[in-house]
């Protein structure tokens, strides 16, 4: 779903320009083999990457031999290429910050360690709770593969658990549909006895059926500048140094973890 969306806001992009894109499915460790080979043969003439993981050697080796590859929506230490992401740090504060004033101390992680987002969010949560003196419990953290199925797995794993929590943190939306499916069959009230939260704000976060309180992504604005540093890539007119841009979101408040939907910045 946030790859759909992903795509067809490159593709808008790249069609502004008048230009063609062509899409390849990354494998499920982030590899497109068949990309980085068509970019090597000069049958495309740059690459907007979104599934990198690290340590790529392929991609690496093609980044340090100076093909035009821009990171959207990922980070690859060590790698010195242009990178467009959100700004996944400040995104995991804002939440604390909100959960924290509204008296939420019983608070759950559901997240991942593969994708540089996931870590970046997890580490500005946990770093914000510890300041505000309610550092989260290591009982109350599930770590999974960061789709659907993982939230329903959080979900029977925390409340079978001696300390039920009062809210879970998801890292991305798909995951908290997830824990919001599994909570109305176990019965669990959303959100008189459970705040549910994810990331992205994916389209069918503001359904009814989810009504997810979640954090917007900037994703039309990471998709416009990505194609423009990779096309100033491809001109030659940027300097050797890549460009690091960070792109900030704000939470949308919605009914998972409110009874009157706002917006919160």
């Amino acid at each position: 779903m946030y790859g759909l969306e992903v795509m067809g806001q490159v593709h808008e992009h790249v069609a502004r320009h008048g230009l063609r894109l062509s899409v390849w499915l990354a494998d499920v460790d982030g590899n497109a083999p068949d990309a980085l080979q068509a970019l090597r043969e000069r049958s495309v003439d740059g690459l907007i990457y979104t599934a990198a993981v690290d340590h790529m050697p392929e991609l690496e080796a093609d980044i340090n031999a100076g093909a035009p590859i821009v990171l959207m929506g990922r980070t690859v230490r060590g790698v010195a290429t242009d990178t467009v992401a959100g700004a996944n740090a400040q995104g995991g504060r804002r939440v604390a910050d909100y959960l924290i004033q509204h008296g939420r101390r019983d608070i759950a992680w559901v997240g991942g360690r593969a994708f540089s987002p996931g870590r970046e969010i997890e580490q500005g949560f946990r770093n914000r709770l510890a300041s505000l003196g309610a550092p989260i419990d290591e009982s109350r953290v599930v770590y999974g593969d960061l789709f659907y199925a993982s939230g329903e797995a959080a979900v029977e794993q925390l409340w079978n658990s001696k300390s039920k929590p009062d809210t879970i943190f998801c890292a991305n939306d798909l995951v908290a549909y997830g824990v919001l499916d599994a909570a109305r069959k176990s019965n669990i009230r959303v959100p008189e006895d459970l705040w549910v939260i994810g990331y992205n704000n994916i389209p069918i976060s503001g359904w009814a059926a989810y009504d997810l309180t979640t954090v917007y992504q900037p994703i039309a604005d990471m998709a416009r500048v990505s194609v423009e540093l990779l096309l100033q890539r491809i001109e030659g007119k940027q300097g050797p140094s890549p460009q690091r841009r960070r792109l900030e979101g704000k939470l949308i408040v919605r009914g998972s973890t409110a009874h009157a939907p706002h917006e919160s910045s």
